[in-house]
């Protein structure tokens, strides 16, 4: 008896062996395949290493310095070292982790430098043929971006999460961007006044977004799922003496275009004011008329709590029209 449970034992680990090489294999050979195809379509696709691990519950890939740059477009990204792993039982429960160190990526306006002391991803697919998105997140801490070389921000950690709602096609995004830091050269660069030292509060924002179907596995091969209407909780920053929260929901139609209205609400608006006649968010022929107006409304601490309307392709604050409203389409 002892000998035919030590035969089953053995079996079982053979298969399952079987099983672990087989799903590693797969992996690998598709990053392969994927980097070879970019190569025929022109591009610089290559890793210096692709290794495999995890036995006996994991499978894991590791990709070591990953470049990949489209010539035609001047854009490009490398990375240090990619690790994606994935329960042996279902790989639609993968991982993926970027160890600390920078990340390049390459504009045609230069390159961006993006540093981090470690940065992971998680998805979560459901079951099924369409592999639908069932979870999506990610977090980093210890986030710097530098352009050609110049230090343009510090945030000291990210978290972001996408889940799927109780319809196949509405997804709930939440976002929380703590200590983020703008550096004085961005300040300057965007020819903006400094409110004060130090760094923003908590950056949150938190809503709910219905597409025309679900993502999944099409959204590869197809067009994107497009968004249909979009409901904002709450997407709220301040720094130093100056705060602003948004609200509301959105319409979107087939061509992009939002109606709806959002509710503004801002905190020593004055300041926010100026940066908007400084960045000619608002021209500086409407900024008089423009301030007039919005110190009228405003209480008598300051803050001042507006709508926004968006209707047939434009955006307005009561009377004052703020131009076009931006289109909501996903490429």
């Amino acid at each position: 008896m002892r000998r035919f449970a030590l035969k089953i034992v053995i079996l079982l680990a053979l298969v399952w062996s079987g099983w672990w090489y087989l799903a590693t294999t797969s992996t690998r050979n598709s990053v392969t395949a994927w980097l070879q195809d970019r190569q025929t379509e022109g591009w610089q696709a290559e890793a210096a290493a692709i290794t495999s691990g995890g036995f006996p519950l994991r499978t894991t890939t590791q990709i070591d310095r990953l470049v990949l740059l489209d010539p035609a477009r001047t854009r490009g990204v490398e990375v240090p070292r990619l690790n994606l792993s994935a329960p042996i039982y279902w790989p639609g429960h993968a991982s993926v982790h970027v160890p600390a160190g920078p990340v390049t990526f390459t504009t045609p306006q230069g390159e961006v430098e993006l540093g981090t002391e470690g940065a992971r991803a998680g998805m979560r697919l459901r079951p099924g043929t369409a592999l639908q998105l069932e979870a999506l997140s990610g977090d980093a801490t210890g986030i710097t971006l530098d352009v050609n070389d110049l230090r343009l921000l510090d945030v000291e950690a990210v978290e972001a999460a996408v889940t799927q709602g109780r319809t196949p096609e509405t997804y709930t995004v939440n976002l929380v961007l703590t200590g983020l830091s703008p550096s004085e050269a961005l300040f300057e660069g965007a020819l903006l006044p400094r409110p004060g030292p130090g760094t923003f509060a908590p950056v949150v924002a938190d809503a709910t977004v219905t597409f025309d179907r679900p993502w999944d596995r099409s959204t590869l091969q197809d067009s994107r799922p497009q968004p249909r209407q979009i409901r904002i909780t709450e997407i709220a920053a301040s720094y130093a003496d100056t705060g602003v929260s948004i609200s509301g929901d959105l319409d979107v139609d087939p061509a992009g275009i939002a109606s709806g209205s959002l509710r503004l609400r801002m905190r020593n608006w004055q300041d926010v004011f100026d940066m908007a006649v400084a960045t000619a968010t608002i021209p500086p022929e409407w900024a008089p008329t423009v301030g007039q107006v919005l110190g009228s409304m405003s209480d008598a601490d300051g803050t001042l709590d507006l709508t926004l309307t968006l209707a047939a392709g434009q955006m307005r604050i009561g009377f004052l029209p703020l131009g076009p409203a931006p289109r909501f389409v996903i490429r």
